[in-house]
């Protein structure tokens, strides 16, 4: 299996250097080091105002959430590979011609995908903070304590949703089952009824070592646990996985037709809007975008919530800064959307690149208008601030379309790989982080300065729709001459 995992590592280093270049891929481990080695640098500075346990906290969460993404290649995999690479081959494929088994490419691919992204992600983030010693005097054990309570964190993550992957694909009770689980225990910790190192028991580890404990016997215990579980989860995905992996023919209506016909609002983009929703309906994945949106709406929710009510944090998060992050969220579901098409066979029809992106970017609206619109709605009447919605829902429209036609702009029909750019990684950032931290920090005084707050937001939501609509029609411009090919 180790000839294998190294073909499978050289595929996906290929892969992502057919998108750019080798310079643009090997810019990005450089490019996490400067973030790792500036944040834990002034670090100090961010203490004075944040407790390192919630710093801490929040890290292992989003590392935890990352890891999920990470494994959720396994979720959507079959669907894009057969779409967006229709034409290619690929080793996770292999064992149809092959003299190996389905289970052993999917192992493999799961050992993959955890020593592509620990080297090219979480390494160079370590050795950023260990660089960061040179300039603050931090204890290295305690980096070190740190840097493997992430690593725990990232394996249960992409454990945990290969896991999640194969039950969706043998049995959609028991995927239900699971994360309705799942969702119990999140509910569990944020009412105080279990704490959090039985939900990520990572965190466990971390809380007997400094810089949050002294008691290496505890973190011995949560060591064991972290590991047997990643083992557990892991092992079972790959069990599970269906030795023949072949699905039953479905046989799908004509519903192209009804499509361009409730699509006339659409004028020239009605073809494609129509082609749109017919082959996410055609390819079942329509249900697992809803999902893979879903989901992080609702760990920002319990997030929203638990701030509010579970943490002793003097700025609540409200509704506006809410409905900020949910529009923040959109660009996911634009890159599942991106990602679904075999876009070769395009090149010979009479259509351009720009035309297709606006057909996407209609798709995405129609599919979240209503989800969106749905939280926010929620978490305002959960936390009794529906006196709050008449600014929350210009910030969540205005901050959606901003963030999704700023990411089509940047990254046109590829956003998975060209965000690899760091070029373009720093503009996204810098495109997508100055406004929501803005709304973000006028939100929290919305009650103490009314004036100067509302005065503010609709200030920033101003320049956002102007911008947005700057943005929209150059994308015109910046790919009316780029082939699909």
């Amino acid at each position: 299996m180790l000839d294998l995992i190294k073909l499978m590592l050289k595929e996906e280093y290929r892969l992502h250097v057919s998108y750019s270049s080798a310079r643009v891929f090997f810019s990005m481990p450089v490019y996490v080091f400067a973030i790792s080695f500036f944040f834990t640098s002034t670090l100090p500075i961010i203490e004075a105002n944040i407790p390192i346990r919630d710093i801490l906290l929040f890290t292992n969460a989003g590392v935890f959430i990352y890891g999920l993404s990470v494994g959720a290649f396994g979720f959507l995999g079959k669907t894009y590979l057969e779409r967006r690479y229709g034409r290619t081959n690929f080793l996770v494929a292999m064992p149809f011609l092959l003299p190996f088994t389905f289970r052993k490419a999917y192992a493999s691919m799961y050992l993959r995908d955890v020593i592509f992204y620990v080297v090219l992600i979480l390494i160079p983030g370590l050795v950023g903070a260990l660089a960061s010693t040179l300039v603050v005097n931090y204890r290295l054990v305690s980096l070190l304590a740190v840097f493997v309570t992430v690593l725990l964190s990232f394996l249960l993550g992409v454990s945990f949703s290969f896991l999640v992957s194969v039950l969706y694909i043998r049995s959609k009770a028991a995927f239900l089952v699971v994360m309705t689980a799942f969702m119990i225990l999140i509910m569990a910790y944020g009412i105080d009824l279990i704490p959090l190192e039985y939900l990520l028991p990572s965190w466990g580890f971390q809380l007997g070592l400094r810089p949050l404990g002294e008691d290496l016997s505890l973190s011995i215990v949560y060591f064991i646990i972290s590991l047997v579980s990643c083992l557990a989860m892991a092992a079972s995905a790959v069990i599970l996985v269906r030795q023949i992996p072949l699905v039953e023919t479905q046989r799908v209506g004509d519903n192209y037709p009804r499509y361009f016909d409730a699509f006339r609002m659409a004028r020239s983009l009605q073809p494609l809007l129509s082609k749109e929703f017919s082959d996410m309906a055609r390819s079942g994945g329509i249900s697992k975008m809803l999902i893979a949106y879903i989901v992080p709406l609702l760990l920002i929710s319990f997030t929203t919530w638990y701030v509010n009510n579970g943490l002793a944090i003097p700025v609540g998060f409200n509704t506006v800064f809410y409905a900020a992050m949910v529009g923040s969220f959109g660009i996911l579901l634009y890159s599942w959307i991106a990602n679904l098409d075999a876009l070769d066979y395009l090149e010979t029809l009479p259509i351009t690149v720009p035309q297709v992106i606006k057909a996407k970017l209609a798709a995405f609206f129609l599919l979240t208008i209503l989800t969106s619109t749905f939280f926010v709605l929620a978490i305002a009447s959960v936390n009794q601030e529906t006196r709050l919605l008449w600014l929350a829902l210009p910030v969540l429209y205005t901050t959606t379309a901003f963030m999704v036609v700023a990411t089509a702009y940047l990254t046109g029909l590829s956003p998975n790989s060209v965000l690899f750019n760091p070029g373009v990684m720093t503009r996204f950032m810098m495109v997508s982080l100055l406004p929501d931290l803005g709304i973000a920090i006028l939100s929290f005084s919305l009650d103490r300065d009314p004036v100067i707050s509302i005065t503010g937001i609709l200030t920033v939501l101003s320049v956002l729709s102007i911008s947005t609509l700057i943005l929209y029609r150059g994308i015109e411009g910046k790919y009316a001459h780029q082939n699909f090919v």
